[in-house]
């Protein structure tokens, strides 16, 4: 049994639908913006207090597994990407994750306790600036520019999700709204995409450490399958300038939740 885990019946009981009801409105917000994280890693931490923090991680990228990949084939069945620039972007996103993760063991991460705050509230208030942000579908690279672009983005956010995480998906997707020039729908498609990657790769790493909580993490998957489902047919329903409004509330949420873990450490 892993440090921390909490033994429970084979039924489901209290502690397990206070599991499922996390792991499902992360799996709904994600789907839609990014930012699960920021109602998964804390569920995960309160329910489980003596588990190792890897092993929190660890558990909550086995749910991330099967909530972005539902998510992403929601969104790939009903638009078109560019397969070739998601390609690039996931295979060094999964490397660049794996790499991240390796960092986390070897130097401090304090430093972006406090810079991450500041990138997010820059994103805030550009994307409060501008009203048309995301709201139409242009793409402005092409060819050998968009592998590049796609390599850089897939290597960067990978790297930060395997050594940090919180907020990968909204990263991704003003990136690919603001650099890329999609709408908030097709952006939202590609950070799926190229989460199910960083996930995948980081799992594989946590996995091999054996940090991941059984039968915890199935409730969890589960739950975050159901939740990615409903997250992404809704954006897809209600398209990008409801999306918008969605994404500025998880960055709002994202800034008020490091801050404060900012604070309360220092």
């Amino acid at each position: 049994m892993q440090p921390g885990l909490l033994a429970v019946s084979a039924g489901i009981d209290l502690f397990d639908l206070a599991l499922i009801a996390a792991g499902f409105f992360a799996g709904l917000v994600d789907a839609m913006v990014g930012g699960g994280g920021l109602i998964q890693v804390p569920a995960l931490v309160a329910l489980f207090p003596f588990a190792a923090p890897a092993s929190i991680m660890g558990t909550s990228k086995f749910a991330g597994v099967f909530g972005t990949a539902a998510a992403f084939l929601q969104y790939a069945r009903r638009i078109e990407l560019p397969k070739r620039a998601l390609l690039i972007a996931s295979l060094t996103a999964g490397a660049g994750a794996v790499t991240g993760a390796w960092l986390l063991t070897k130097i401090s991460r304090a430093q972006f306790d406090l810079l991450l705050p500041i990138l997010l509230t820059g994103i805030f208030i550009y994307t409060l600036v501008r009203k048309d942000l995301g709201q139409t579908h242009a793409p402005r690279l092409q060819g050998g520019k968009l592998d590049a672009a796609s390599a850089g983005t897939g290597a960067t956010l990978g790297l930060y999700d395997g050594f940090f995480g919180p907020g990968t998906g909204s990263f991704l997707v003003f990136i690919y709204v603001r650099v890329f020039g999609f709408d908030f729908v097709h952006a939202s498609a590609m950070a799926k995409g190229v989460n199910v990657a960083c996930n995948a790769f980081a799992l594989v790493f946590f996995i091999a450490l054996g940090h991941l909580l059984w039968p915890h993490a199935a409730w969890l998957a589960g739950a975050n399958l159901a939740g990615g489902i409903l997250g992404s047919r809704l954006a897809l329903r209600y398209g990008s300038v409801w999306m918008r409004r969605v994404f500025m509330l998880v960055v709002a949420a994202l800034i008020l939740n490091m801050v404060r873990r900012y604070f309360s450490v220092g």
